[in-house]
């Protein structure tokens, strides 16, 4: 056995090659070169034809130097250049080659940097990022599951040490395929995405450049499991919550149609007053696209007439009771505190707030003898025209909000209904539980073992070996029931691995696509390797524990 806080695998560290700065080499090599080009452009230069006139005998015709001439000064000047030329390339070659590995190497890192650079950008513009975080630190994604058809967050997994437990060909598999039935979409462009091979290298050699030390994740397996556990605790909870929020939905879902009864004539009312002969003012008709004809009262000159503030003031006020929506918040004690249960969890309730989706609405005051009633978060004044503008645009989305879902008011309540018996159904089935005392019994283990094979199981595997896990407690299945992974329950791991060390091989190192592992088991390189991450002694724990589902 390992020391359990020692990977299995060690990740060896190549040492970066520093680039040199002389390039000694290439500058002698520019010299040969030029030179050379120098001889030639004067063998050129003096082999060219004269002009000669027409009586003259041409020069391939003429007696050439006799070897007396020809074996003096001139053949030593050419004999003395070759001899130069020779020695320079002799020199600059060996320099050449001495150089030639810095000088790719520097090339090859500056080249390195660039992908790196451009990788980031399209982590960004593919909108990696918006689940799997900043430096693919790990994040959550909108999605709607499945069985229930709700909303939820689904967890998208951290990337950043992703290389640690994927080799290169399975991570960018991953990319350009992606993941069906999850927020994760195919990538390449053969698969459906939107990226070239090119795009996919470079996004590949950043997550290279913000992969972790193999013992940073190492430092984090008790952090992984320790939130394992309590997300366990906390299930109940959490489902009840949901539950509220479900309940606070279909309230307010139920109430639609009166409440739009009271707003439906409202913005049409404060368009007429905006243009209405009397109650008009240029600007303010301008504002509903229209003309004044016959100015009302504007004691304040402020675009708006006196009528229009004193009446937009008392629809504000109806305004306000009417459009406010349930949502689910803590209940705090006098001072303000979350008060929590028997369990240390916080006890949710339903309130009427303003609709967070239509900031301002509510609290409109206009005063027809001050031009700035109000003022923005900052405490700078706001025009009263201003506020009035952004008032009615914002009362026209409640009027369209409130207006489909009275229109469509079976159809949205089908859906809130039954997502609602869902959780229900999740609270009183509990199935994210695991009876540790039985867990114990079951594999020998020790409950304070049993439970940490849990919380590992939890937090390395159920991600692929447990349907619904990353929709969230409420949508999971029983442990090991399957999803991406095959299921591990009614005793498949002993029947795929008969030998349990063999299992804990296969753990260590994942599948290899097209190589076969246990009985019968044929790789895809799906299944990634914990040997760099986790000791011996807890995937022997987390075999333990896959062996008694």
């Amino acid at each position: 056995m390992t020391d359990p806080i020692r990977p299995l695998l060690a990740v060896t560290e190549e040492t970066p090659v520093e680039p040199s700065n002389v390039g000694v080499g290439a500058v002698v090599l520019t010299v040969a070169v030029v030179v050379f080009l120098a001889w030639v452009a004067y063998l050129l230069v003096n082999s060219r034809r004269r002009r000669r006139r027409p009586e003259e005998t041409p020069a391939n015709l003429q007696p050439y130097l006799s070897d007396d001439e020809l074996e003096t000064s001139r053949v030593t000047r050419v004999l003395n250049s070759a001899v130069v030329a020779a020695a320079v390339l002799a020199i600059a070659m060996p320099v050449y080659y001495v150089n030639e590995g810095n000088r790719q190497a520097a090339a090859t890192e500056k080249i390195q940097e660039q992908n790196v650079e451009e990788g980031e950008k399209w982590f960004t513009n593919f909108s990696c990022i918006n689940c799997h975080g900043p430096g693919g630190t790990g994040g959550a994604a909108p999605f709607t599951e499945a069985r229930s058809g709700l909303d939820v967050s689904w967890t998208a997994p951290s990337i950043n040490d992703v290389l640690l437990r994927y080799d290169e060909s399975e991570l960018r598999y991953w990319i350009v395929n992606g993941r069906a039935g999850t927020p994760m979409p195919a990538g390449g462009l053969n698969s459906g995405g939107a990226m070239t091979d090119q795009e996919i290298d470079q996004v590949i050699a950043y997550l290279k450049s913000v992969q972790i030390t193999q013992g940073d994740a190492v430092d984090e397996v008790e952090q992984i499991v320790a939130d394992a556990l309590a997300r366990h605790a906390s299930a109940a909870a959490t489902i009840e919550r949901l539950i509220v929020e479900q309940e606070a939905q279909l309230a307010d879902t139920e109430t639609a149609p009166e409440r739009f009864a009271v707003i439906k004539a409202f913005p049409a009312e404060i368009r007429f007053v905006m243009a209405g002969d009397g109650t008009c003012t240029r600007a303010s008709a301008a504002a509903v696209g229209s003309s004044c004809d016959r100015a009302g009262v504007d004691t304040d000159r402020d675009g708006i007439g006196d009528d229009v503030e004193r009446r937009l003031t008392d629809i504000a006020e109806i305004v306000d009771k009417t459009v406010k929506l349930s949502q689910v918040v803590d209940k705090t004690d006098a001072d303000g505190a979350p008060i929590l249960d028997d369990a240390g969890n916080r006890i949710p309730e339903v309130r009427l707030v303003d609709d967070p989706g239509l900031p301002g609405l509510y609290g409109l005051t206009l005063d027809p003898a001050n031009p700035f009633t109000t003022t923005d978060l900052t405490g700078e004044p706001i025009a009263d025209l201003e506020r009035a503008e952004t008032f009615l645009r914002e009362l026209d989305t409640a009027h369209l909000t409130l207006g489909v879902v009275t229109e469509r008011q079976d159809r949205f309540l089908e859906g809130i209904e039954a997502g609602l018996e869902f959780l229900r159904t999740s609270l009183a089935e509990r199935r994210w539980e695991v009876d540790i005392a039985a867990v114990a019994a079951t594999t020998g283990l020790s409950e304070a073992d049993a439970e940490r094979a849990v919380g590992l199981f939890t937090g390395y595997c159920a991600r692929c070996h447990t349907g619904g896990y990353q929709a969230g407690v409420a949508y999971q299945q029983l442990p090991g029931s399957g999803a991406w992974g095959p299921a591990l329950r009614d005793g498949r791991s002993v029947v795929q691995f008969p030998d349990a060390q063999d299992h804990i091989e296969f753990i260590i190192s994942g599948s290899v696509a097209n190589q076969t592992y246990g009985v019968n088991g044929l790789g895809r390189g799906w299944m990634p390797g914990f040997g760099q991450i986790l000791s011996e002694e807890d995937i022997a724990l987390i075999v333990a524990f896959e062996r008694s589902l």
